[in-house]
């Protein structure tokens, strides 16, 4: 019987190489996200299965996490998230229910339902966080808060899930070529410059990509006496 993973965001960046990955490994994969078209279509190029589904909607949690309750769960990425990047100022009162909603009530509500495939298979739990929590970022306050929460989330629920022999991880990425890195308010021209110049300040001179921070979700995967851990993948700039 193969392993089983669902990887929600899998249509493009991060959640897209990971699911590439794990096919690669021999995995059964599954990706979600909520745009049909581009979920189809990924899954289409990676001939993996999909489930079209909106990590605010606990409707749509509910049905990602039935197809594994017969056979189990062996690997559970968390990477779907909304990111916006806004001053303060300019928040709408319904962007918190909309960050909050997707950011941390999904994973967590995910997690919940898929426990019991989970615990079939004493599977493994990844959730994407930021090096915003620990590093801060510009005109994204509410982001980085939800990714903060995520992260405490993470080790409290190591603890509570080891009994069941189901580890919980999180993957903190930090300067990635992926679509996230363009989702600004500021122009074309302002964000090369602000690439050309984070790009001088860390100390590996150059923004990841989404395969090296797979590789690091596979390594967490296979390293089986971890639990309650944040693995930062950011080219050396969180040392500064």
């Amino acid at each position: 019987m193969s392993k089983t993973a669902l990887i929600t965001g899998g249509n493009s960046g991060i959640g897209y190489a990971t699911a590439n990955l794990l096919k690669e490994k021999g995995y059964s994969v599954t990706i979600s996200g909520h745009h049909k078209g581009k979920v189809s279509r990924a899954a289409a190029e990676m001939e993996v299965e999909c489930i079209i589904a909106d990590m605010a909607e606990i409707k749509d949690i509910k049905r990602l996490a039935s197809p594994f309750q017969k056979e189990g769960l062996d690997v559970l990425v968390n990477n779907a998230g909304i990111a916006t990047f806004t001053p303060l100022i300019t928040l709408a009162i319904s962007d918190y229910s909309l960050f909050f909603n997707t950011n941390i009530r999904g994973p967590m509500e995910l997690i919940r339902e898929a426990l019991p495939a989970l615990e079939k298979r004493h599977g493994s739990i990844t959730n994407i966080s930021s090096i915003a929590v620990n590093n801060g970022l510009i005109n994204g306050s509410l982001y980085a808060a939800t990714k903060g929460a995520l992260e405490a989330a993470t080790r409290s629920l190591a603890l509570e899930l080891a009994p069941k022999e189901i580890r919980v991880n999180a993957v903190s990425p930090g300067a990635i070529d992926t679509p996230l890195a363009g989702k600004s308010e500021r122009s074309k021209e302002e964000l090369d410059a602000r690439r050309g110049m984070l790009e001088q300040i860390i100390p590996l001179q150059r923004y990841g990509k989404a395969d090296e921070v797979a590789q690091v979700i596979w390594a967490q995967l296979e390293a089986t006496y971890v639990t309650g851990s944040v693995w930062v993948v950011d080219g050396g700039a969180g040392i500064l």
